[in-house]
């Protein structure tokens, strides 16, 4: 299994395990929305480690391309990323703008992003 399911009273959220599973294009994003719809889970949490280098470059259109998946569905979705990667160029403006909204937020730890899909 690369995920565990976390909850907090009727708050349930699927996280991916660090290093064990990818989301590297929209279809990767498609099917971890089918597995949380299956634990009836709408939120996810995913680590920096299950990002290939193409989200963290917008140009790549990779970032937009799966957070529209995640937004379409409406998905809450929470990134553990290193504050130094957050803050970079493109991405680090982009990590200001999404961190104001409700749909999804970067962190740089994952008991604060727990914290967050709890609400």
């Amino acid at each position: 299994m690369n995920y565990q399911v976390g909850q907090r009273g009727l708050i349930q959220w699927v996280e991916l395990l660090p290093h064990q599973a990818l989301i590297t294009s929209e279809n990767d994003a498609l099917d971890w929305v089918g597995v949380c719809g299956e634990l009836r889970a709408l939120r996810l949490l995913v680590h920096e480690s299950n990002l290939p280098e193409a989200f963290f470059d917008l140009r790549s259109g990779l970032a937009g391309g799966v957070l529209l998946k995640f937004s379409n569905y409406r998905m809450r979705v929470a990134a553990v990323v290193s504050a130094e990667r957050a803050s970079q160029g493109r991405f680090g403006e982009m990590v200001q703008e999404t961190n104001r909204g409700s749909q999804f937020r970067v962190f740089q730890d994952a008991t604060a992003a727990r914290e967050w899909l709890a609400k």
